[in-house]
C-alpha cells in the first residue's frame, strides 16, 4: 500500500520527509515501520535523518543520488502544490546575472522558520534560513525575492551600478509585477529599499 502511494505521490528522486508523510488508513507508527521495511528492502534510500527517496537503479553508479538542492527546495521553498519560501542573497544575484560568484551558503527566506536567521546543513550544503517579514505565497514570492535583491544589490553585484539597475528593471519587465502586488507586500518593504526603488526608477516599472 505505502509503496504504491509513494510511487504515485513522489516518484523517483524526490525527497520524502517522514515527519510530513501521512497516509490515509495507516497510523504514523505504521507508516514509520513501513518506511523502515522499504528502506531495508532497497526500494527506499535514506538520504538523511527523516529524509528518504526512491532511487533509480542502473547507470554508472548503480543508483541515483538525491540532489541536496532539491531537498532544500522541497523543505523550505516549494513543493508540487505550494510555495512557502524563496532563495535570496548571492544565489539569486547569480541567477539575475549580477554576479558570477557561487555561494558557499545558500540563503532562504521561508514560512517554515520562526527565527531571524540560523545556519543548518542539508547533506553537505550549508543553508541559512530565516523567517519572512510577511507570509510568503505563490502570489508574492517572486516580488518579495526581487525586493530583497534590490536591497542587497550593492552588496553582491559585480556590474557597474547603471548595468545593475538595468538588469533589475529588465527582470521586472519580464515578470510584469503590478502595482496591486506591490501594495500587497508594502508592509515588508524597508525604507532603504523603497528609497532605492524611487532613485533607480524601479518604482515606475510596476504595471497597472
Amino acid at each position: 500500500m505505502l509503496k504504491t502511494y509513494l510511487m504515485e505521490n513522489y516518484g523517483y528522486d524526490e525527497p520524502i520527509f517522514l515527519n510530513n508523510l501521512s497516509v490515509e488508513g495507516l497510523s504514523d507508527n505504521a507508516v514509520r515501520q513501513s518506511v523502515k521495511r522499504l528502506a531495508a528492502s532497497g526500494f527506499l534510500e535514506r538520504y538523511d535523518n527523516g529524509i528518504y527517496y526512491i532511487p533509480r537503479r542502473g547507470g554508472l553508479l548503480g543508483k541515483s543520488y538525491l540532489d541536496p538542492s532539491v531537498v532544500i527546495m522541497r523543505r523550505y521553498v516549494q513543493n508540487k502544490s505550494e510555495i512557502y519560501g524563496y532563495v535570496t542573497g548571492i544565489s539569486f544575484a547569480n541567477q539575475l546575472g549580477l554576479t558570477t560568484q557561487m555561494p558557499a551558503v545558500i540563503e532562504v527566506v521561508t514560512n517554515r522558520e520562526a527565527t531571524n536567521g540560523r545556519m543548518i546543513t542539508v547533506g553537505t550544503q550549508k543553508v541559512r534560513i530565516k523567517k519572512p517579514a510577511i507570509t510568503i505565497s505563490a502570489s508574492n514570492a517572486a516580488l518579495l525575492q526581487l525586493l530583497d535583491s534590490i536591497g542587497q544589490a550593492e552588496k553582491y553585484t559585480e556590474l557597474p551600478m547603471k548595468e545593475t539597475i538595468e538588469t533589475l528593471i529588465s527582470y521586472m519587465r519580464k515578470k510584469r509585477f503590478t502595482k496591486e502586488q506591490l501594495s500587497e507586500v508594502s508592509s515588508a518593504l524597508t525604507g532603504a529599499t523603497a528609497k532605492k526603488m524611487i532613485e533607480w526608477g524601479v518604482i515606475y516599472e510596476f504595471t497597472s
